[in-house]
């Protein structure tokens, strides 16, 4: 009989510990969302001290409209001078697909043609 209560104490235990580590869960994952503007700071960025090369490009346009929402220019600086038109192409549509940059395909074909001329293989 003893073993019985012990055993049902057991699974009380387990089935109340579970729930508990359930409910703290949820918990630490709403918490961050709901906390965060609580504690959030603001601060103002460095100027940028690196700029889009200027082009007559139709991309040079789009860059600065498009790619400067989220990210300077320091990004394209960074990458392989000896990078040909795949690798920009591979490169601005990761960014329109994953990232979800706003620019069409047409668009993306501009800022390739205009980084690889201006910072990859094909510069001159």
């Amino acid at each position: 009989m003893q073993h019985q209560t012990m055993s049902k104490k057991n699974n009380n235990h387990f089935a109340t510990s579970t729930l508990l580590k359930a409910a703290l869960s949820s918990v630490l994952l709403i918490a961050p969302t709901v906390s965060l503007p609580l504690f959030a700071k603001t601060f103002d960025q460095p100027a940028d001290t690196v700029q889009w090369r200027p082009s007559e490009l139709e991309g040079y346009s789009l860059a600065l409209q498009k790619c400067t929402t989220c990210h300077s220019a320091h990004y394209a600086e960074y990458q392989p001078p000896t990078a040909g038109s795949g690798y920009w192409r591979a490169q601005v549509l990761r960014m329109k697909n994953v990232f979800k940059a706003p620019i069409t395909d047409e668009q993306a074909q501009s800022v390739v043609d205009y980084l690889s001329q201006n910072y990859g293989s094909a510069r001159k």
